[in-house]
C-alpha cells in the first residue's frame, strides 16, 4: 500500500509541474503575440506617418513654386546648392509636419486601417 501512496504523490507532482510548465508556454505565446500585433501596428503607424509627410511635402512644394524667393536666373553650382537645401528643408518640415497633433492625417489614417483589417 506504500507504494501506491507515493505513486500518487509522485502523478500529484507530475500534475502539478506539467500544468506550471503549460501555464508558462501560454504566457509566452501570448506576449509573443502582443509583441507581434505592437510591432505591427507601429510598422503601420510608421507607414501612414510616411504617407502624410508625402502629401505634406507636394503641398509645400506646390506653395513654394508661388513664391519662388531665389528665382531661375541663377546657374551652376550655388543654384544646384540652393535647390538640394531647398528640398532637403521641404523633406525635413513635412516629416516633422506628419508628427504634430494627436489629430493628423496619419493618426486617422492608422485608426481607419486598423477599423478595416481588424488589427
Amino acid at each position: 500500500m506504500n507504494d501506491l501512496t507515493n505513486l500518487s504523490a509522485y502523478t500529484d507532482y507530475m500534475t502539478d509541474t506539467n500544468r506550471m510548465a503549460a501555464e508558462q508556454i501560454q504566457k509566452n505565446l501570448t506576449n509573443a503575440d502582443q509583441a507581434a500585433k505592437k510591432k505591427e501596428n507601429d510598422a503601420l503607424f510608421d507607414a501612414c506617418k510616411q504617407f502624410e509627410a508625402y502629401l505634406w511635402e507636394q503641398v509645400y512644394k506646390e506653395m513654394q513654386k508661388t513664391v519662388d524667393l531665389f528665382g531661375d536666373e541663377e546657374d551652376g553650382y550655388a543654384s544646384n546648392m540652393v535647390n538640394y537645401f531647398k528640398d532637403s528643408f521641404v523633406q525635413n518640415i513635412s516629416e516633422q509636419t506628419a508628427t504634430q497633433g494627436s489629430n493628423s492625417l496619419a493618426q486617422m489614417l492608422y485608426e481607419q486601417a486598423k477599423r478595416n483589417y481588424g488589427l
